[in-house]
């Protein structure tokens, strides 16, 4: 039961949290500034499992501190590790979502699809 009630809250706190991205991936400073894809631009098939799996982190870091557990630098650690896996840089990640984020339709469409990889993930879970 108490697995159940601990599953319940962690999707309620995934969907709040991916709700909150969304609205502040909406919010833009409108300057005369464009930024211009980087030569090393991370591939949007590829940006959505990486943000899907950093909002796996995040979420598993609020749950420790919801349990009043210490998180120290493993806010750092889980970041690393996602970047390491996909064989890229905080700068190449920065630099990339800075260009997705200038196109309202391009992140919207972005987050949706990071919406559905996160559903399918929950749907594994539950069939475990």
């Amino acid at each position: 039961m108490l697995v159940t009630d601990l599953f319940h809250l962690m999707k309620k706190l995934l969907l709040l949290s991916i709700c909150l991205l969304l609205i502040s991936s909406c919010y833009t400073i409108h300057d005369d500034t464009t930024v211009y894809a980087p030569d090393n631009l991370i591939e949007k098939d590829t940006i959505i499992l990486i943000l899907a799996d950093v909002e796996v982190a995040e979420s598993a870091l609020r749950q420790k501190q919801n349990l009043g557990h210490e998180i120290g630098d493993a806010r750092e650690a889980y970041y690393h590790a996602i970047f390491t896996q996909y064989k890229i840089s905080r700068e190449q990640f920065d630099s990339s979502m800075a260009y997705y984020k200038q196109d309202l339709e391009a992140i919207n469409d972005i987050y949706e699809d990071v919406l559905t990889r996160l559903s399918v993930i929950e749907s594994e879970i539950q069939h475990e």
